[in-house]
């Protein structure tokens, strides 16, 4: 069974994004979320506004990896020449 979806305030109560660009309008966001659980246990989940297309989904998660790990060693690189 898959629940209502809800909206993203809701959700996300009490946090916030940065903006947009002027003029864009969102399509659709898959959103990665660090909770805690029932018992204070923190687990990672994610969750969509609709379907997502899963080939362009993951070609944007797969960019944004390589990009977070290029500023990850970029930054280790810049603490070893200190």
């Amino acid at each position: 069974m898959t629940e209502a979806r809800i909206p993203v305030a809701e959700v996300l109560a009490g946090m916030a994004l940065h903006p947009l660009q002027d003029g864009w309008t969102p399509v659709e966001a898959f959103v990665v979320i660090k909770c805690l659980d029932a018992q204070g246990k923190s687990t990672w989940v994610y969750r969509t506004t609709s379907a997502p297309n899963r080939e362009e989904l993951l070609g944007a998660l797969r960019v944004q990896a390589a990009l977070l790990e290029r500023e990850l060693v970029d930054e280790y690189l810049v603490e070893d020449d200190e």
